[in-house]
């Protein structure tokens, strides 16, 4: 019976742990920019995020270095079946189809991963490849919205 208590607790723990992610300031940055968006998404880095996506779809499928996580923004349908552009972490990607968490941002600023979802891989609209070192590939949403946010300022002074 102990044994069974001992082993249960660990699988507990290490789904919650599975589910919590580093708190990157470029993935926190994008999921709160994202939540925080009106209206459509901008047109332009969508384009060029859709236009690069074979090719990461290859390197992920051949294997991404060690350490490397992928995400991908998808408008995916809400619980109120209302379209709604998310953060995937992903966890497979195979013949069209994505697999993954939703990433949102926790009260404590950490990102946290829990909620499943699958999508075809014509709702993407960006991707983001996050290495161990913190450089980052791809967010091409993220980048035009932090100059949105620079801009924004320079024209309030």
């Amino acid at each position: 019976m102990r044994t069974s208590f001992a082993l249960l607790l660990t699988l507990l723990l290490t789904g919650a742990a599975l589910g919590q992610q580093p708190a990157s300031p470029t993935l926190v940055s994008l999921v709160t920019q994202l939540q925080e968006q009106d209206g459509a998404l901008p047109e332009l880095p969508c384009k060029e995020a859709r236009r690069t996506l074979p090719q990461l779809r290859q390197r992920y499928q051949r294997g991404l270095p060690a350490g490397a996580t992928c995400y991908l923004t998808a408008v995916v349908l809400n619980e109120g079946a209302t379209p709604e552009p998310v953060v995937v972490l992903v966890s497979s990607w195979q013949a069209g189809q994505v697999a993954g968490r939703i990433v949102r941002v926790g009260p404590n600023g950490q990102t946290v991963a829990n909620a499943p979802t699958d999508f075809a891989e014509a709702a993407v609209v960006d991707w983001l490849l996050l290495r161990p070192d913190g450089s980052e590939e791809g967010n091409y949403l993220g980048k035009f919205f932090d100059l949105e946010e620079r801009l924004a300022a320079l024209s309030s002074k």
